[in-house]
């Protein structure tokens, strides 16, 4: 939706939804350091943004790859070797709480890998080619959001393993499934969205104009 620029340099109430997402992410008193990924077209954009930000935890601006998993992996090779465990998270998120995160992380101290998802509430189908195929366990569903958390040289072995075979995935988590470490599941948020369509920037203004009675939270 973004006429070819990334959606998390759109703005939002008057800034790109990535300014809201960093600066939410400065309220976490856990995360000690950022490494920002992105686009290396827009690395001049990154920093003119978090050159705009209060204080908070120094952030590193990292060029993305030709690949989600590519920039994730560009940002895990550069973290220093006392960092025990890493939040991934999408910079189109704008609106995970504190509690969340903290949550998270909570739930990766039981198996090394922890996601945040929302249980589904509609009967979940799957289909090929327009024909439903199986109606799935709806209680066995979950809509898998960000943050993800991990311990780092579990999501380094993941990424690694991954890179050898040359295999791709769509989240990290799966990264982390395939060599077969556990991964814990803790509740997520519905405020939480991925901004990702127009409806969704709309949806994001109304909660960001207090239409949820969060008022300006990330304002």
């Amino acid at each position: 939706m973004g006429g070819g620029r990334p959606k998390q340099f759109l703005e939002l109430f008057g800034k790109p939804i990535l300014a809201h997402t960093l600066e939410a992410l400065s309220r976490v008193p856990s995360l000690s350091a950022i490494f920002l990924i992105v686009p290396e077209d827009f690395i001049e954009s990154a920093r003119s943004i978090v050159s705009d930000l209060p204080p908070g935890q120094p952030i590193t601006i990292v060029g993305g790859g030709a690949e989600r998993q590519d920039s994730v992996y560009n940002g895990l090779l550069l973290l220093p070797s006392e960092c025990g465990w890493v939040m991934i998270h999408d910079g189109v998120r704008p609106f995970a709480s504190t509690e969340l995160i903290r949550a998270t992380h909570e739930g990766a101290q039981k198996t090394g890998a922890s996601i945040a998802a929302i249980r589904a509430s509609d009967t979940v189908k799957r289909a090929r080619d327009g024909v439903v195929c199986e109606t799935l366990p709806r209680d066995e569903i979950w809509l898998v959001q960000t943050p993800q958390v991990f311990r780092k040289d579990v999501i380094l072995a993941a990424y690694e393993e991954a890179t050898r075979s040359g295999w791709s995935g769509t989240d990290d988590a799966s990264f982390v499934e395939r060599i077969g470490i556990p991964v814990s599941v803790v509740p997520g948020e519905k405020t939480n969205i991925k901004v990702t369509t127009p409806d969704d920037l709309e949806w994001a203004k109304w909660f960001l104009s207090g239409g949820a009675g969060e008022g300006a939270r990330c304002g």
